[in-house]
């Protein structure tokens, strides 16, 4: 077995090469979003909404949870056998493969019931079907990621979502600027903007594929199982299970909430074409640029998941201990920096990248949470990492449950603030529910003082001063005014922690390498 520690370095140069990619990738991403609410407007950008999220559920039951299960079970299978590892790859594939195909045949088959009679927009069916195509690729695809991350070569599956990323603002900006150039149609403009998506995931599956095979024909190797392929797939299956049905009942539920979402603001506003709107701008522009730092952080969880799986499976509880310990207190004293900065400066973020699009009362209530949902998002992939998935369906069901019951009893009758609060609660919830777990399967406690106290130390008067010297110093220009702010929070604020906790910042990194210092 592999020494802990000597896969230290490796750890951390793939969780920098995933967050050097992950923020190019973050960075297109918000820039592609900037073009589309331009070209298509809020409006548009609920319609597209609308469709991705009938899309994203179809998606779900396509890919399965296998970048995930893939990328545990190799780790775990690496220990003992090489030739354990491949064939639970060819399983992998076969059952993606074939979930896969079943799930594009019925999208197919429903694209037009589905944007008639569910979404109310005809014009949602062709753009439905575009994407029905991509959906085996895109589950392929996912048993390569588990794969190379399993094998620590994050930098293939960086370098693929950045391709992907790349592709598609192409074929999009193709599409609209060429194609559809005189068209202000919203409908044949989400037909150019799905045709990048579908693109850009054949391309990243190719990608990935010739990464995985081409060294596998250049060293043709025959490697010796330990188990049979009844068992091998059982293993497959047992993991795979838990998490498909998780992600498989959320995405129904979430799918369910979103399609309410703009029924219940056409009933409170009576205009379909601002509930539309309004359902854009929140779920299309404010909640990815909340996200947007999380970058890092997916990165860091995603290389370190299959070194948890790992630990998970020593008799000695210290090390998985303190490995989560680290990551934990590492993800909350960021995520308070994250929402103390859109909480400060929620004017001046929204305008510079949403100019007149209203966007800053809603990112300030929603950086009250912001710190929860990430750590709650880390939480559950740790939890997921250590075989807690029983669990982490449980939390994701009540969720889901407990949103669709306040769209429908509250959010119908106080609009999209409403929703908004509505977010702060059930994000609120399921913290709770998964630093609980996280406790009782690990014993890893909230250090109140380091994790929350000195954060928010620093990060009140970091806020006040940037909110400071925007007003005195400020532009005419609201993206260099949100320059300024960030520039002055995030400085300070670093200055401030290091003051304020200047004998506790050393240890994050030993604890990352396994030693508790």
């Amino acid at each position: 077995m592999v020494n802990i520690k000597t896969k230290a370095g490796v750890l951390i140069k793939g969780a920098a090469w995933m967050t050097a990619f992950s923020l190019v990738n973050k960075l297109l991403g918000v820039f592609l979003r900037l073009f589309l609410a331009t070209r298509i407007g809020s409006e548009g950008m609920g319609l597209y909404q609308l469709i991705m999220s009938v899309y994203t559920m179809f998606s779900t039951f396509a890919t399965a949870g296998f970048t995930l299960s893939v990328s545990r079970l190799v780790a775990e299978k690496e220990e003992r056998s090489h030739g354990d590892a491949m064939l639970l790859m060819k399983n992998a594939f076969t059952a993606s493969a074939f979930i896969s195909i079943i799930a594009t045949v019925i999208m197919l088959a429903l694209a037009n019931p589905i944007a008639v009679k569910i979404l109310g927009d005809v014009r949602c069916a062709s753009p439905l079907r575009i994407l029905a195509l991509s959906m085996p690729f895109m589950a392929l695809a996912a048993c390569l990621k588990g794969w190379f991350i399993a094998k620590l070569k994050v930098a293939v599956t960086a370098s693929a979502s950045l391709l992907e990323q790349i592709i598609k603002i192409s074929v999009i900006a193709l599409f609209l600027n060429l194609f559809f150039a005189q068209s202000n149609d919203i409908g044949k403009l989400c037909i150019g903007i799905v045709m990048g998506v579908t693109v850009s995931e054949m391309c990243s599956f190719t990608y990935l594929f010739l990464f995985r095979y081409i060294p596998l024909r250049k060293n043709k190797q025959t490697f010796l199982t330990t188990e049979s392929k009844k068992d091998n797939m059982s293993s497959l299956i047992s993991v795979t299970l838990p998490i498909s049905l998780s992600v498989y009942l959320t995405s129904i539920l979430h799918t369910v909430e979103t399609l309410l979402i703009p029924y219940v603001f056409e009933s409170y506003s009576g205009d379909r074409s601002y509930a539309l709107s309004q359902f854009g701008m929140i779920r299309g522009m404010v909640i990815p640029i909340l996200f947007f730092p999380f970058a890092f952080l997916g990165s860091l969880i995603s290389v370190f998941t299959p070194e948890i799986s790992r630990l998970n499976l020593l008799a000695d509880r210290k090390p998985i201990n303190a490995r989560i310990s680290s990551l934990m207190s590492f993800v909350s004293l960021l995520s308070v920096a994250v929402g103390g900065l859109f909480f400060f400066l929620s004017y001046e973020i929204g305008e510079a990248f949403y100019p007149n699009e209203n966007t800053a009362s809603a990112i300030k209530i929603l950086s009250l949470v912001t710190p929860f949902m990430y750590v709650e998002t880390v939480a559950d992939g740790l939890l997921k990492a250590i075989g807690e998935q029983v669990q982490t369906l449980k939390f994701s069901v009540y969720n889901s449950i407990l949103r669709v019951i306040l769209i429908l009893v509250f959010v119908s009758k106080t609009g999209e603030n409403g929703y908004l609060w509505l977010l702060v609660i059930s994000n609120t919830f399921t913290y709770i529910l998964c630093r609980r777990r996280l406790y009782k399967s690990t014993g890893v406690k909230i250090r109140v003082l380091t994790d929350v106290l000195l954060p928010l130390a620093a990060v009140i008067p970091a806020g006040l001063c940037a909110v400071f010297a925007v007003k005195a110093f400020g532009f005419t220009n609201a993206t260099a005014n949100c320059i300024l702010g960030s520039s002055v929070y995030l400085g300070l604020f670093a200055v401030l922690l290091v003051i304020f906790a200047f004998g506790r910042l050393k240890t994050f990194y030993y604890r990352l390498r396994g030693n508790e210092g």
